[in-house]
Formats: C-alpha cells, structure tokens, sequence
C-alpha cells in the first residue's frame, strides 16, 4: 500500500519535535490519526494524535523542504524555530514564497489526544 502525502508530510513536520516514528492508527477522507513515538526503546515516550485534513489540504512541497532543512541545521528547538530564518535565502525553492511557506507552517495545528480527547496541539512559532 503506498504511503498517503498526509503521512509523509506528518513524518516530516513531527521530526522537528524529535519523533522518531509514526504508528498510523487511521486513516479517513477527512483525517488521518496514529501515535507519534519518541523514542523506540520507551514505551511511555508516545503520543497519539490526529491531524483534520484531507488528501488535497496537505501542504505544499515546499514546506516539507523548509521544515527538513530546519531539522538538518537545528534551526528549531521543539516547537520554538529561530527567527533567523527569516533572514536566509534558501536555494531549494523560490525565496520570494518564503514568507508565504513560513506562514503555512505556523497554520500547520496537528491535535494531541490523550484519553481519546483533544487536548493540545503540535504547532510551531518564532
């Protein structure tokens, strides 16, 4: 079965809080769920989640590159990315949709849910 874009833009995004793996739990038209692990070794180091969007409301390409780079070069501390971003000019895609691809990943709101509740969100901000 291939790997939906939801899923690979959620493996992408959750890097930036140090998720080394996904456990899809479900996938539906309208939202896609499963438990976000920390760490492989501790069972405890998990959290599951549960993002509402469909297939046609991922984000674009380009943010998925901005967010790898921000991993690769630790221009983020969890949820916290550096304000210097904004300053650097980025060779992997057109610099003049930076402002507009910096603004799509601070929209970005994947749910926490603890106890089959919403509770919380993985967002990020300056």
């Amino acid at each position: 079965m291939n790997e939906s874009n939801r899923l690979k833009f959620l493996k992408s995004y959750l890097k930036l809080y140090g998720v080394e793996k996904i456990e899809l739990t479900n996938e539906t038209v309208d939202s896609i769920s499963g438990i976000a692990i920390y760490d492989k070794n501790d069972s405890e180091e998990r959290q599951e989640f549960i993002w509402h969007k469909s297939e046609k409301e991922i984000p674009s390409p380009e943010l998925k590159i901005l967010i790898e780079k921000i991993v690769a070069e630790k221009w983020h501390n969890g949820d916290k990315i550096s304000e210097h971003i904004k300053e650097l000019e980025f060779e992997e895609f057109d610099n003049s949709i930076k402002e507009k691809i910096l603004t799509e990943l601070f929209d970005v709101r994947i749910r926490m849910v603890d106890n089959a509740e919403e509770t919380d969100s993985y967002y990020v901000h300056y």
